[in-house]
Protein backbone atom coordinates (compact mmCIF):
# COMPACT_ATOMS: atom_id res chain seq x y z
CA UNK A 1 0.00 0.00 0.00
CA UNK A 2 1.74 3.30 -0.86
CA UNK A 3 1.51 5.98 1.90
CA UNK A 4 0.30 9.09 0.85
CA UNK A 5 1.83 12.77 1.81
CA UNK A 6 -0.42 15.56 1.99
CA UNK A 7 0.31 18.45 -0.81
CA UNK A 8 -1.09 21.81 0.83
CA UNK A 9 -3.39 24.18 -0.62
CA UNK A 10 -1.05 26.78 -1.00
CA UNK A 11 1.49 24.59 -3.23
CA UNK A 12 -1.49 23.07 -5.34
CA UNK A 13 -2.73 27.19 -5.83
CA UNK A 14 0.80 27.76 -6.92
CA UNK A 15 1.44 25.41 -9.07
CA UNK A 16 -1.57 25.95 -10.46
CA UNK A 17 -0.48 29.10 -11.56
CA UNK A 18 2.71 28.26 -13.21
CA UNK A 19 3.75 26.83 -16.90
CA UNK A 20 4.73 23.28 -17.45
CA UNK A 21 8.22 24.80 -18.30
CA UNK A 22 8.42 26.65 -15.26
CA UNK A 23 8.29 23.03 -13.75
CA UNK A 24 10.79 21.57 -15.69
CA UNK A 25 13.55 24.20 -15.17
CA UNK A 26 12.48 23.70 -11.29
CA UNK A 27 13.11 20.10 -11.52
CA UNK A 28 16.06 20.76 -13.61
CA UNK A 29 17.68 23.10 -11.33
CA UNK A 30 17.02 20.39 -8.51
CA UNK A 31 18.98 17.87 -10.32
CA UNK A 32 16.02 15.88 -12.04
CA UNK A 33 16.19 16.11 -15.44
CA UNK A 34 14.01 13.95 -17.94
CA UNK A 35 12.81 12.22 -14.75
CA UNK A 36 9.50 13.61 -14.58
CA UNK A 37 8.44 14.49 -18.14
CA UNK A 38 5.80 12.68 -19.65
CA UNK A 39 5.71 11.31 -23.22
CA UNK A 40 5.61 13.62 -25.87
CA UNK A 41 2.81 11.46 -27.27
CA UNK A 42 1.02 12.33 -24.19
CA UNK A 43 -1.22 15.17 -26.03
CA UNK A 44 -4.10 17.05 -24.90
CA UNK A 45 -7.49 16.39 -26.45
CA UNK A 46 -7.73 20.47 -27.34
CA UNK A 47 -5.15 23.59 -26.75
CA UNK A 48 -6.13 25.39 -23.91
CA UNK A 49 -6.32 22.81 -21.09
CA UNK A 50 -4.12 23.60 -17.94
CA UNK A 51 -4.31 21.81 -14.53
CA UNK A 52 -2.81 21.05 -11.73
CA UNK A 53 -4.43 18.69 -9.22
CA UNK A 54 -2.94 15.71 -7.03
CA UNK A 55 -2.83 11.93 -8.58
CA UNK A 56 -5.61 9.36 -8.33
CA UNK A 57 -3.99 6.56 -10.23
CA UNK A 58 -4.87 3.09 -11.64
CA UNK A 59 -3.42 0.82 -13.80
CA UNK A 60 -5.30 -1.62 -16.93
CA UNK A 61 -3.69 -4.24 -18.61
CA UNK A 62 -4.52 -5.59 -22.43
CA UNK A 63 -6.56 -8.73 -22.14
CA UNK A 64 -8.16 -10.63 -25.38
CA UNK A 65 -11.72 -11.85 -24.71
CA UNK A 66 -13.36 -11.49 -27.97
CA UNK A 67 -17.61 -11.04 -27.05
CA UNK A 68 -19.39 -13.78 -28.40
CA UNK A 69 -23.00 -12.48 -30.13
CA UNK A 70 -25.45 -11.74 -27.55
CA UNK A 71 -28.89 -10.13 -27.99
CA UNK A 72 -28.70 -6.22 -28.27
CA UNK A 73 -30.47 -5.88 -24.29
CA UNK A 74 -27.60 -8.35 -23.07
CA UNK A 75 -24.85 -6.31 -24.32
CA UNK A 76 -26.95 -3.49 -23.03
CA UNK A 77 -26.89 -4.52 -19.35
CA UNK A 78 -23.12 -5.81 -19.64
CA UNK A 79 -22.01 -3.00 -20.99
CA UNK A 80 -24.14 0.03 -19.48
CA UNK A 81 -25.11 -1.52 -16.20
CA UNK A 82 -22.80 -0.21 -12.82
CA UNK A 83 -21.41 -3.56 -11.57
CA UNK A 84 -22.48 -5.60 -14.25
CA UNK A 85 -18.03 -5.99 -15.12
CA UNK A 86 -16.09 -4.46 -12.38
CA UNK A 87 -13.88 -2.81 -15.33
CA UNK A 88 -14.89 0.97 -16.86
CA UNK A 89 -17.35 1.31 -14.22
CA UNK A 90 -15.29 1.97 -11.99
CA UNK A 91 -13.91 5.08 -13.86
CA UNK A 92 -17.44 6.69 -13.59
CA UNK A 93 -17.37 6.65 -9.30
CA UNK A 94 -13.63 7.82 -9.68
CA UNK A 95 -12.62 11.56 -8.48
CA UNK A 96 -12.91 13.87 -5.74
CA UNK A 97 -12.41 17.87 -5.58
CA UNK A 98 -8.88 18.65 -7.22
CA UNK A 99 -8.29 15.17 -8.48
CA UNK A 100 -6.54 14.27 -11.41
CA UNK A 101 -7.29 11.19 -12.69
CA UNK A 102 -3.83 9.40 -14.36
CA UNK A 103 -4.52 6.03 -15.91
CA UNK A 104 -1.83 3.46 -17.07
CA UNK A 105 -3.86 1.77 -19.90
CA UNK A 106 -0.81 0.33 -21.62
CA UNK A 107 -1.38 2.52 -24.62
CA UNK A 108 -4.38 0.29 -26.15
CA UNK A 109 -7.11 0.85 -28.82
CA UNK A 110 -9.44 0.52 -25.73
CA UNK A 111 -11.32 3.78 -24.82
CA UNK A 112 -10.88 3.40 -20.91
CA UNK A 113 -13.05 7.07 -20.39
CA UNK A 114 -15.41 8.55 -22.71
CA UNK A 115 -18.11 11.50 -22.52
CA UNK A 116 -20.04 10.57 -20.18
CA UNK A 117 -17.92 9.49 -17.16
CA UNK A 118 -15.76 12.04 -17.47
CA UNK A 119 -18.25 14.29 -16.82
CA UNK A 120 -18.87 12.20 -14.02
CA UNK A 121 -15.50 12.62 -12.50
CA UNK A 122 -15.86 16.51 -13.51
CA UNK A 123 -19.17 16.61 -11.14
CA UNK A 124 -16.95 14.94 -8.30
CA UNK A 125 -14.38 17.49 -8.60
CA UNK A 126 -12.11 15.98 -11.18
CA UNK A 127 -9.48 18.63 -12.57
CA UNK A 128 -8.14 16.58 -15.40
CA UNK A 129 -7.27 12.88 -16.55
CA UNK A 130 -4.26 11.66 -18.21
CA UNK A 131 -4.24 8.50 -19.52
CA UNK A 132 -1.65 6.36 -21.39
CA UNK A 133 -4.00 5.57 -23.93
CA UNK A 134 -7.66 6.22 -25.52
CA UNK A 135 -10.52 8.50 -24.10
CA UNK A 136 -12.82 7.98 -27.15
CA UNK A 137 -16.40 10.27 -28.32
CA UNK A 138 -13.54 12.87 -28.87
CA UNK A 139 -15.91 15.21 -30.61
CA UNK A 140 -18.29 15.28 -27.66
CA UNK A 141 -15.24 15.47 -24.90
CA UNK A 142 -14.00 18.56 -27.00
CA UNK A 143 -17.21 20.42 -26.89
CA UNK A 144 -18.05 19.92 -23.56
CA UNK A 145 -14.56 20.85 -22.92
CA UNK A 146 -13.14 18.35 -20.71
CA UNK A 147 -9.70 18.24 -19.44
CA UNK A 148 -8.46 15.24 -21.13
CA UNK A 149 -4.33 14.37 -22.18
CA UNK A 150 -3.83 10.88 -23.70
CA UNK A 151 -1.45 9.06 -26.41
CA UNK A 152 -4.41 7.78 -28.91
CA UNK A 153 -7.34 8.14 -30.66
CA UNK A 154 -9.88 5.36 -31.62
CA UNK A 155 -13.53 4.41 -31.26
CA UNK A 156 -13.01 0.74 -29.51
CA UNK A 157 -15.00 -0.07 -26.30
CA UNK A 158 -12.59 -1.41 -23.55
CA UNK A 159 -15.14 -4.75 -23.15
CA UNK A 160 -13.18 -7.72 -24.24
CA UNK A 161 -9.95 -5.51 -24.59
CA UNK A 162 -8.79 -4.45 -21.79
CA UNK A 163 -8.75 -5.71 -17.79
CA UNK A 164 -8.35 -3.87 -14.20
CA UNK A 165 -5.21 -4.45 -12.45
CA UNK A 166 -5.11 -1.83 -9.43
CA UNK A 167 -6.86 1.14 -7.84
CA UNK A 168 -4.62 4.26 -6.36
CA UNK A 169 -1.15 2.38 -6.36
CA UNK A 170 1.70 2.92 -7.99
CA UNK A 171 2.04 2.92 -11.70
CA UNK A 172 4.03 3.93 -14.68
CA UNK A 173 2.02 6.38 -17.24
CA UNK A 174 3.54 7.73 -20.79
CA UNK A 175 7.44 6.75 -19.06
CA UNK A 176 7.27 7.97 -15.47
CA UNK A 177 6.19 6.57 -12.58
CA UNK A 178 3.61 8.44 -10.60
CA UNK A 179 2.30 7.71 -7.02
CA UNK A 180 -0.99 8.68 -5.36
CA UNK A 181 -0.70 11.88 -4.11
CA UNK A 182 2.01 13.31 -6.29
CA UNK A 183 0.92 16.70 -8.19
CA UNK A 184 0.32 16.45 -11.71
CA UNK A 185 1.01 19.83 -13.87
CA UNK A 186 -0.59 20.06 -17.54
CA UNK A 187 -0.73 22.89 -20.41
CA UNK A 188 -0.18 22.49 -23.90
CA UNK A 189 3.39 21.66 -24.02
CA UNK A 190 2.66 18.25 -22.07
CA UNK A 191 1.90 16.25 -18.54
CA UNK A 192 4.39 16.74 -16.01
CA UNK A 193 4.47 14.59 -12.60
CA UNK A 194 5.85 16.42 -9.34
CA UNK A 195 6.57 13.49 -6.69
CA UNK A 196 4.65 15.04 -3.40
CA UNK A 197 8.12 14.97 -1.44
CA UNK A 198 9.41 17.76 -3.81
CA UNK A 199 6.01 19.80 -4.34
CA UNK A 200 6.70 22.31 -2.01
CA UNK A 201 10.30 23.33 -3.23
CA UNK A 202 9.37 22.55 -6.73
CA UNK A 203 6.23 25.26 -6.45
CA UNK A 204 8.75 27.90 -5.10
CA UNK A 205 11.24 27.51 -7.69
CA UNK A 206 8.93 27.26 -9.94
CA UNK A 207 7.19 30.52 -9.12
CA UNK A 208 10.56 31.98 -9.43
CA UNK A 209 10.89 31.16 -12.66
CA UNK A 210 8.00 32.94 -13.45
CA UNK A 211 8.21 35.66 -11.94
CA UNK A 212 11.27 36.67 -13.20
CA UNK A 213 9.66 35.62 -16.36
CA UNK A 214 6.49 38.17 -16.59
CA UNK A 215 7.78 41.63 -16.11
CA UNK A 216 10.50 40.67 -19.30
CA UNK A 217 7.58 40.21 -21.30
CA UNK A 218 5.15 42.55 -20.27
CA UNK A 219 7.92 45.61 -21.05
CA UNK A 220 7.66 43.62 -25.01
CA UNK A 221 4.03 43.59 -24.74
CA UNK A 222 4.17 47.59 -23.85
CA UNK A 223 6.34 48.49 -26.45
CA UNK A 224 4.83 46.20 -29.45
CA UNK A 225 1.23 47.42 -28.28
CA UNK A 226 0.18 44.10 -27.76
CA UNK A 227 -2.79 43.70 -25.16
CA UNK A 228 -1.89 42.40 -21.43
CA UNK A 229 -3.26 39.28 -20.88
CA UNK A 230 -3.01 36.48 -17.93
CA UNK A 231 0.18 35.63 -19.28
CA UNK A 232 2.11 38.93 -18.10
CA UNK A 233 -0.33 39.67 -15.15
CA UNK A 234 2.88 41.07 -12.58
CA UNK A 235 0.55 42.35 -9.99
CA UNK A 236 -1.10 39.10 -8.46
CA UNK A 237 0.33 37.45 -5.63
CA UNK A 238 -0.29 33.79 -4.37
CA UNK A 239 -0.97 33.69 -0.72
Amino acid sequence: MITQMSVSKETLVILRTVRTSDVVDALDSMGYQQQYEMDVEMRPMFFGIRFAGIAHTAEYDLTDRPLQPMSYEEFDERQYKAGSDGLWHEAGVWGAPDEVLVIDAKRTAAGILGSSNTLGGVLNGVVGYVIDGTCRDSYECIIQKMPVFSTVCSPAHPMGRIQAVSDNQRIVCAGVVVNPGDVIVADDDGVMVVPQELADEVASRAKRVQDKDRPVRRQMYEKLGLPLDETVAVDETVA
